[in-house]
């Protein structure tokens, strides 16, 4: 069962005719894909994990789960968005929907904005942003204290740290569904689209956490203003970018297709 207490953050924060009009939940695309029932199975992966994670590291497996639910979320949504295109395309729903005055990019992002809703209703998600969160502040707090840069800086630390926590989730799962889309198109076949989907979110997440890890502790003579910067911004930043090339390959394939 979902839990509504997340649906409106995004949408609080920015109000929603400041959204693009395919993320706007009155556009009729995106009021379908919601219409459409949420998987509920990562909510038993996250909990069961959780557990284990608890029973076997005790303290750590706070930090311990927040990498692991970073991926678990990326994987989820990369998972769906190559399922639904896959699915509209066997039961021919595609084809009609590419007749619509809709354009192609329109139809991608709308299947992408539906079930970014959908997963900002649950509590998986509220989950996520709790521990990233509080993996933010705990970057700011160690960069702060071991900063090798006047103390002056640290307003600029702090709005690059709030705006991690507020945009770091959507950017990333933006990238992750875009991944989903754009395997879904280039595959035929649904598991070997879902297969390389999986590998694609992976090498993702292990790059992104080793420019950070290496960004703090690269440097033992101190932690400079700028590498602090690149921790804090880099994970919102690089799966816009990615995302956007991302959706324009995808684009291209879409209309390539029969």
């Amino acid at each position: 069962m979902l839990i509504p207490y997340n649906t409106d953050m995004i949408e609080q924060l920015l109000n929603e005719r400041w959204l693009p009009g395919w993320m706007r939940r009155s556009h009729p695309l995106v009021r379908h894909a919601l219409h459409r029932r949420a998987s509920g199975e990562l909510r038993y992966v996250v909990f069961g994990s959780a557990v284990g994670l608890f029973m076997l590291f005790g303290g750590l497996s706070l930090p311990i789960l927040y990498l692991f639910l970073w991926l678990a979320i990326l994987v989820q949504q990369a998972l769906v968005m190559a399922g639904r295109l896959h699915e509209a395309q066997v039961k021919q729903v595609w084809p009609v929907l590419r007749v619509t005055p809709f354009s192609a990019r329109e139809l991608l992002l709308t299947t992408w904005a539906g079930s970014f809703w959908q997963l900002n209703q649950s509590w998986v998600m509220g989950l996520y942003r709790l521990l990233q969160g509080m993996a933010v502040i705990g970057l700011m707090v160690f960069g702060l204290w071991f900063a090798d840069f006047p103390v002056e800086h640290a307003a600029l630390v702090l709005v690059a740290g709030l705006a991690a926590i507020a945009f770091q989730p959507l950017a990333e799962t933006y990238l992750s569904g875009m991944i989903g889309l754009l395997c879904a198109g280039l595959l035929r076949r649904q598991v070997g689209a879902l297969a390389l989907a999986v590998l694609l979110v992976l090498v993702y997440w292990c790059a992104c956490f080793g420019i950070v890890a290496w960004a703090v502790f690269g440097d033992t003579d101190g932690l400079s203003l700028a590498q602090l910067l690149t921790a804090l911004i880099l994970p919102s930043l690089l799966p816009l970018a990615l995302g956007y090339g991302t959706l324009r390959l995808a684009e291209r394939r879409i209309r390539a297709s029969p």
